[in-house]
């Protein structure tokens, strides 16, 4: 039996190249950036389960956070209205079950955020490699549904204009 550490297996880079044109042959153009942003955290999520190494995991929740602060964010504040207004509830279906991932994933954020503070005694360095390897599949689990369900789903459900809204509106974001 497997364990979640173990479920995902790593693709080559090539085989990765493929599966992001793919996945980008069935994504609307004015959302490629959050696709680009997914594969460039997958890259350091794939590192986080390989390595053991504190400076990495340090530098690797610089990185979430700042998926966490951006990426997130503009999903929930500009991508999700819109998408509501396709589904009779917010309660159960896409949109809950995103914000309900989000959530988990900044809890299991936070939390190694707490642990990276705590001492350095071997203890600890085992509970922070376990909390950084669950944070590392659970947002390559992330980003697997959301470039294979949900962006493809954004895209048939959402005009073109409301996709182009999306994109100004990152872009503004961006330079704000």
């Amino acid at each position: 039996m497997s364990n979640w550490k173990d479920e995902t297996i790593q693709a080559n880079p090539k085989e990765k190249a493929e599966e992001l044109k793919k996945v980008m042959s069935v994504v609307a153009p004015e959302l490629h950036t959050f696709i680009e942003e997914h594969a460039e955290l997958d890259q350091w999520m794939d590192r986080v389960r390989a390595e053991n190494n504190r400076a990495l995991y340090r530098e690797a929740l610089q990185i979430i956070q700042q998926e966490l602060e951006q990426h997130f964010l503009y999903e929930e504040q500009f991508i999700l209205p819109k998408l509501g207004r396709y589904f009779a509830t917010t309660e159960v279906g896409p949109v809950f079950k995103l914000i309900q991932e989000h959530d988990i994933i900044r809890k299991n954020y936070r939390d190694a955020e707490d642990l990276m503070q705590e001492s350095d005694s071997e203890r600890f360095a085992e509970v922070l490699q376990q909390k950084m390897n669950l944070l590392a599949y659970l947002l390559k689990k992330h980003i697997e549904k959301e470039d294979h369900y949900f962006f493809p789903l954004v895209s048939l459900v959402l005009t073109p204009a409301e996709c182009q809204e999306i994109a100004d509106q990152v872009a503004h974001a961006h330079h704000a």
